[in-house]
């Protein structure tokens, strides 16, 4: 008698991929401190336009502890909400934090403190890749960047 027997097969595992999806979009990725994900993420996804299409709470890079979260915009909305939970947030804990702003997932652009939403946008502008018309053909990941 098998009791640890299974009587009917599972169905196989349909993974999904997150990816962007809008054709045009900019492509950027924004690191902070693990504390602040919720809040940061809720501001991101809080305005039409933009969509923080995947984040992760706590990952570590170089020994360091950070959020990350992977963002698409076809606009800019977000930036004041952004803006304005992190300046909230500083002042009611009376602890800095920073927000950085990479390209390429792993390509240092700058840090967004100093900057206004409307310098942070016309950085992204300039440089920031974007999603081709078949947001499926990506290349996510590219192998010529160290973390």
């Amino acid at each position: 008698m098998a009791i640890l027997a299974r009587r009917k097969k599972a169905a196989p595992y349909q993974p999904t991929r997150l990816q962007p999806e809008h054709a045009g979009a900019y492509l950027f990725t924004l690191r902070s401190v693990p504390r602040h994900h919720d809040g940061i993420r809720a501001a991101i996804d809080g305005q039409p336009g933009a969509r923080c299409w995947f984040s992760e709470p706590l990952a570590y890079i170089r020994g360091q502890g950070v959020a990350i979260f992977r963002i698409e915009a076809g606009d800019f909305r977000f930036l004041h909400d952004l803006y304005a939970f992190w300046a909230e947030t500083e002042r009611r804990e009376a602890f800095t934090f920073d927000i950085k702003l990479y390209f390429n997932n792993n390509d240092f652009v700058t840090s967004l403190r100093g900057r206004s939403p409307d310098e942070v946008r016309r950085i992204i502008e300039e440089g920031a890749p974007r999603v081709p018309a078949d947001p499926a053909s990506i290349n996510l990941t590219p192998t010529s960047h160290n973390l």
